[in-house]
């Protein structure tokens, strides 16, 4: 999950304040961003969206599909 991670940065937010904003724990937070296939509930991409003001799609699948599209 590193675009969570950059998107995370760019608006210059701590994993601690994002974790805060969502109600999810830090530990949590970082595997989502490190740990490739880590299982995500909805809701908790859901709430991880909205406090980066973006989309779901946007922030967990649209790498996946443009990889998808060339090959």
């Amino acid at each position: 999950m590193n675009k969570l991670k950059e998107y995370r940065k760019t608006r210059g937010i701590t994993q601690k304040k994002l974790s805060i904003r969502c109600g999810i724990s830090i530990v949590t937070l970082s595997k989502i961003e490190t740990i490739k296939n880590y299982d995500v509930s909805k809701k908790t991409m859901i709430k991880i969206a909205k406090a980066l003001d973006t989309t779901v799609q946007e922030l967990f699948f649209s790498d996946e599909e443009e990889e998808n599209k060339n090959e």
